[in-house]
C-alpha cells in the first residue's frame, strides 16, 4: 500500500507496478537486505571501545582495517575480523593482544615497503606493542574461561610470528594443544568451529620446526570425527587439514627408512597399516568432497577450493611416498601435479591477484603447497608454473614462510636438479642429482627484521642422494629473491 496516495499494491516483483509506473515509492516492501560482500565488512570501531587513548584508538582501527582481513589468507575471515574483534570490546586480554598484533603488523609492512629506511630492531623494541603484550598477560592470569585463554593464546601466537620468534610461537601453540585437550573448552561451539581449527592448521609447525612427538600428540589431540556427509565446505577443510597432518606424521617415522640407518630394514607392519588408513581416510575425504560439490551450488572455481584440493593432493603424495627408498616414485604423480597447477591457474585468474598475496598473513595459504609442487614434481613446465604461481599467489609472508627465500630456494633446487643456470638445457632428472631434502640456517644466525633485509644471505645445505644409503650434502648460500611480480611489458623469462 502507498500510504500517501492510499493505491493499493498490486504486490509484483520485485517492484509493484502501480507504483513505480506512476514514479512512486511503494511503501509495501522491506528494504533491500545489504550484500553479503557488506556484511562481512570488518566490525567499525566508532563507539566500538571506551576508554583507550588516542594512540589506541588508531592501532585498532588499523587492526579491524588492514590487519584482520589479511590474517587468514585463504580461510574463511569471519573469525579475525568479527569474532577477535567483539571479544575486544569487553574482554581486557583480547585488547590488550589486537593492539600488540596491530602495532607489529605495521612495523612489518613498513619494513617491507620501505626497507632501506626502516630500522634493524624497530620490530623487536616496539614499546606500544611490548606494552601491551605484558598487560594482556597479566590480564589473562585471571581468565577462568578456557575458551577465552585459549583465543588469547593464538593471539600471543601472532604476536610472536610477527617478530619472527618461531621456539616461542612453537612453545604458545603446544601449551594450546594441552588447554584443548585437558580442559572442557572443546564443548564450548564457538570453539570447536574457530579455533580447534586454526591449532590444527598450527600443528603443521610441530613437523617443520619441532618434535615429531609434539606433532604426533596434536595429531591425536586434534583428530577430526568424520561426519557421514559434509555439509559445508568448511567441514572438508576441516578434515583435509587433519588427513595432511597424519600424512606428515607418517613421513615423519618414514625418515629413517627412506634415507637414515634402516634404509634396508622392511618396513614394520603397523606403519604399513597406517599408511593404507591414511590413504583410504584420503579416498573417503575425496568421495566425500566431490559428493557435496554435486548437492550444492558451490562455484567450481574458487580460491578456497583451489586451496583445498591442493593440500588433499598433497596429502596422497606424501602418504604414498613416505617409506619410498627413492625419488623417482614422485614422477608417478605428474598427473596429481599437474592438476593441482591448472586448479591454481584457474582460480587465481578469476581473482584480483593484488589483493591476494599484498600482505602477511597469519595462515599458510599456497606458499606451502606450491613450494611442495616446485620442490617434488621433476616436469620443469610444471616447476615454472609453479614459480610463476608463487609470485602471483603466495602472501610476503605466511607465519614465518618468507615468500622472497622459499622463491630462491625452489629456483636454485630447479637449477641444480636440471643441470641448468639460465634455462639452457632441458633433459630429465637423474635419481643422483634430486634433492631430497634441505636444512635452512640463516647466515648471521638471526635475522634482525621480520623479513630479513639485513641479512645477505641464508645458508642451505641440500641432501642430494642416489639409490645406495649414502647422500651428498651440497651447501649454498642464498640472498632473498624478489618474487614480485614483474611489470607489464617486461621479460617473463622466470629463471633468469
Amino acid at each position: 500500500m502507498n500510504r500517501a496516495r492510499k493505491v493499493k499494491c498490486d504486490e509484483a516483483k520485485p517492484h509493484c507496478l502501480r507504483c513505480s509506473s506512476t514514479g512512486r515509492v511503494c511503501d509495501g516492501y522491506p528494504p533491500p537486505a545489504p550484500p553479503a560482500s557488506a556484511q562481512l565488512r570488518p566490525l567499525k570501531l566508532r563507539s566500538l571501545f571506551l576508554g583507550v587513548s588516542k594512540e589506541e584508538s588508531r592501532t585498532l582501527h588499523f587492526f579491524c582495517e588492514m590487519v584482520s582481513p589479511n590474517l587468514p589468507c585463504a580461510t574463511d575471515p569471519y573469525f579475525w575480523t568479527h569474532l577477535v574483534v567483539q571479544f575486544s570490546r569487553y574482554e581486557p586480554a583480547v585488547r590488550h593482544s589486537i593492539i600488540a598484533v596491530s602495532s607489529l603488523y605495521e612495523d612489518v609492512i613498513r619494513a617491507r615497503d620501505n626497507p632501506s629506511g626502516a630500522r634493524a630492531d624497530r620490530i623487536r623494541n616496539n614499546e606500544l606493542a611490548l606494552r601491551h603484550y605484558n598487560a594482556a598477560i597479566r590480564e589473562l592470569k585471571g581468565i577462568q574461561n578456557q575458551g577465552l585463554v585459549l583465543l588469547v593464546c593464538l593471539l600471543f601466537i601472532c604476536i610472536e610470528f610477527l617478530q619472527n620468534n618461531r621456539e616461542t610461537a612453537l612453545r604458545h601453540c603446544a601449551h594450546g594443544v594441552a588447554i584443548l585437550a585437558s580442559s572442557g573448552s572443546t564443548s564450548l561451539r564457538w570453539v570447536r568451529e574457530y579455533l580447534a581449527p586454526i591449532f590444527r592448521r598450527l600443528d603443521t609447525l610441530s613437523f617443520f620446526f619441532g618434535s615429531n612427538q609434539a606433532g604426533a600428540h596434536g595429531v591425536s589431540i586434534l583428530r577430526y570425527p568424520v561426519p557421514p556427509v559434509f555439509k559445508h565446505q568448511s567441514e572438508a577443510e576441516d578434515m583435509v587439514e587433519d588427513i595432511l597432518n597424519q600424512a606428515m606424521l607418517l613421513i615423519s617415522h618414514g625418515h629413517s627408512f627412506r634415507i637414515g640407518n634402516d634404509h634396508h630394514q622392511p618396513i614394520p607392519p603397523e606403519l604399513l597399516q597406517e599408511q593404507e588408513r591414511v590413504l583410504c581416510l584420503a579416498k573417503q575425504w575425496y568421495d566425500m568432497f566431490t559428493d557435496l560439490e554435486a548437492r550444492s551450488k558451490v562455484q567450481k572455481t574458487s580460491i578456497a577450493r583451489a586451496h583445498t584440493l591442493a593440500r588433499y593432493r598433497i596429502s596422497v603424495i606424501w602418504a604414498t611416498q613416505a617409506f619410498a627408498h627413492t625419488e623417482t616414485g614422485y614422477d608417478d604423480y605428474e598427473d596429481e601435479f599437474r592438476k593441482m597447477v591448472e586448479e591454481t591457474e584457474e582460480a587465481a585468474a578469476m581473482e584480483c591477484t593484488e589483493s591476494l598475496n599484498a600482505r602477511p598473513s597469519f595462515e599458510v595459504g599456497f606458499l606451502m603447497p606450491l613450494f611442495f609442487c616446485t620442490h617434488r614434481c621433476r616436469v620443469l613446465d610444471l616447476r615454472l608454473k609453479c614459480l610463476q604461481l608463487i609470485k602471483t599467489l603466495a602472501a610476503p609472508r605466511e607465519r614465518i614462510w618468507n615468500k622472497d627465500g622459499m622463491y630462491a630456494l625452489a629456483r636454485r633446487i630447479i637449477e641444480i636438479e636440471h643441470g641448468l643456470a639460465l634455462m639452457t638445457r632441458i633433459g630429465p632428472v637423474w635419481e643422483e642429482t634430486r634433492v631430497q631434502k634441505f636444512c635452512l640456517e640463516f647466515a648471521d644466525g638471526r635475522r634482525e627484521t621480520y623479513f630479513g633485509h639485513d641479512v645477505h644471505g641464508s645458508r642451505v645445505v641440500l641432501f642430494t642422494g642416489s639409490r645406495g644409503v649414502k647422500s651428498y650434502l651440497r651447501p649454498e648460500v642464498l640472498t632473498d629473491e624478489s618474487a614480485h611480480l614483474n611489470p607489464v611489458g617486461k621479460s617473463r623469462t622466470l629463471l633468469l
